[in-house]
């Protein structure tokens, strides 16, 4: 199933919401997302929940095992996706930084207002109010990555790309390791980031290779 048919990627600057997923649940009169609702991203996450509910049909599956990867926009998709529905059992997004895996306070990369600037559709129009203090979020992602718990996690980066905050992505890990404690997962075994090409240990994972943004 190809993302754009849950939701079309374009910039809707234009406000038109018009189509994707979105009209079906609008109330009446209702042309675009309330600033509390969701965007692309959260529409691609719903669809993700779509394709699980048809694959437990399969005979022929272990509806136990399914797994969630997504690469860039679609690893911060994953990464919703896991954190909002438990059948999903591992969970990987892939160099999928802000809005994803990587902090939204400390970032001095991709930050909060260039993404909302550059891809204004993804997220809810509530998030574009810390576009200049970020510092201000009530949350950060580990709180995300910490809905996930207690199933394993992995987040993959690659050395060169920093847009994807790479650091930060595994600061999220170590914020998000005592939920994963609470549960009695294994949570995170190190608190370094793991060498180049090493995977760390533990329900909450880290590996980051050699290359660029992409997925190999």
């Amino acid at each position: 199933a190809y993302y754009g048919d849950i939701d079309p990627d374009k910039d809707k600057k234009d406000e038109d919401w018009s189509d994707g997923i979105h009209p079906l649940y609008y109330k009446a009169g209702q042309t675009k997302p309330a600033p509390n609702e969701w965007g692309s991203i959260a529409a691609w996450a719903w669809g993700v929940s779509r394709k699980v509910d048809y694959l437990i049909t399969r005979d022929d599956l272990d509806a136990k095992r399914i797994a969630c990867i997504g690469h860039s926009r679609l690893g911060k998709t994953a990464l919703l996706a896991g954190a909002t529905d438990e059948r999903i059992a591992i969970v990987c997004p892939h160099q999928s930084g802000t809005g994803g895996c990587a902090s939204s306070r400390m970032n001095d990369q991709e930050t909060v207002k260039r993404i909302n600037d550059s891809f204004p559709h993804w997220f809810n129009d509530n998030f574009k109010k810390f576009n200049d203090d970020p510092s201000k979020l009530p949350f950060d992602q580990h709180c995300l990555a910490a809905l996930v718990a207690p199933r394993p996690l992995l987040f993959t980066n690659a050395v060169q790309d920093a847009w994807a905050n790479p650091t930060g992505q595994f600061e999220m890990l170590k914020a998000a390791d005592p939920v994963y404690k609470l549960l009695k997962s294994g949570g995170l075994a190190t608190k370094e980031m793991p060498k180049i090409g090493e995977l760390s240990d533990g329900d909450l994972g880290y590996f980051i290779r050699a290359g660029a943004h992409s997925m190999t």
